[in-house]
């Protein structure tokens, strides 16, 4: 009689900015299943708003779940952030997210951003806020706003993924604290 290997999943909690972050957290499970990796994604949509309260939304969020034990939390926010609501800067974000022990991923400079830097040879662009959407769109014609998971699959890999991570170092923490190799 043989007996079968039941692995334990490790749990991350991933706050989110909105729906099309929480549609990239979905994909991420479905690759990390994929790639063999025993992982759950437990993602929370924040619903927008300035750094200061997706932080505090994070924690409570957080304090919530503490029933599960996640092995580390991450919120996952747009740079282009810092110019709304409660005026908090970037820096004032990392700072308070360290203390809090939440990773910090700041998409840069939003999630359209990082979408047209995983199309291929784009990795290393840095995006400009007033023309990145223009831009994702004259190379991916399909693409809207907000995108979903299965429209992530069908466009990308986790080789993209790695791509972007070699130059994008908040990328590469996210994945190497999930599980993701970095090639």
């Amino acid at each position: 009689m043989t007996t079968k290997t039941i692995f334990q999943r490790t749990r991350f909690f991933l706050a989110v900015e909105g729906q099309g972050e929480q549609s990239f957290i979905k994909w991420l499970g479905e690759l990390a299943d994929h790639n063999g990796l025993h992982v759950t994604l437990d993602c929370q949509p924040l619903g927008g708003g300035g750094y200061r309260k997706m932080l505090e939304r994070t924690i409570r969020y957080r304090r919530k779940k503490e029933r599960h034990k996640a092995k580390a939390t991450f919120l996952l926010v747009d740079s282009d952030r810092s110019v709304h609501d409660d005026g908090w800067t970037i820096s004032e974000l990392q700072t308070e997210a360290a203390k809090n022990k939440i990773e910090l991923y700041l998409q840069i400079p939003n999630q359209e951003g990082l979408l047209l830097r995983m199309l291929p040879n784009n990795e290393r662009l840095q995006p400009n806020i007033a023309t990145v959407r223009r831009q994702l769109l004259s190379i991916w014609s399909e693409y809207q706003k907000p995108v979903d998971a299965r429209m992530l699959a069908s466009k990308f890999t986790l080789a993209d993924l790695q791509r972007v991570a070699k130059v994008d170092a908040e990328l590469k923490k996210l994945l190497l604290i999930i599980g993701f190799g970095v090639k």
